[in-house]
């Protein structure tokens, strides 16, 4: 992990922390498109939005940003492993890889809804376990928020 990985994960886990005192599912992520950083958190509940996902968010703020559909090239940070329509997204976004740290199957393990997903056949390169207790540490405080309803 570089210094770069590290900061741009920490960026993503301060956003997912934001998400989190917001009453939003605890997830955030940060963009690299050359020397810009995006961040975003999931807006799921607080917009009613299914496609709301952290990832999708920064995307769509570093398309409009750039005025681009493709962001060839870039690196998205993400604190959980990308669903398959976030997955599909990074792929058709030309984003190169994705870093992230609790993968799809602690998720399923904490809420036993989450859907699993297979990596894509072409797309960006997925590297998980990035600060991965942090992301879980998220996720398992939100599940006890949820548990506590």
């Amino acid at each position: 992990m570089t210094a770069t990985d590290a900061e741009c994960m920490g960026l993503a886990l301060q956003q997912a922390r934001q998400a989190l005192l917001a009453g939003e599912v605890p997830i955030g992520a940060c963009l690299v498109h050359g020397e810009r950083r995006i961040v975003a958190r999931n807006t799921v509940l607080s917009g009613s939005d299914p496609t709301g996902h952290a990832e999708i968010v920064a995307i769509r703020r570093a398309s409009t940003e750039l005025n681009a559909t493709r962001l060839d090239g870039a690196r998205l940070y993400v604190t959980v492993e990308p669903c398959l329509m976030c997955a599909a997204a990074t792929h058709y976004a030309g984003i190169a890889e994705v870093h992230y740290g609790a993968s799809l199957a602690d998720l399923q393990e904490l809420t036993g809804d989450e859907l699993s997903a297979e990596p894509l056949p072409v797309g960006p390169r997925l590297r998980g376990g990035l600060q991965r207790d942090a992301s879980l540490a998220l996720l398992r405080a939100w599940s006890e928020r949820r548990a506590l309803r």
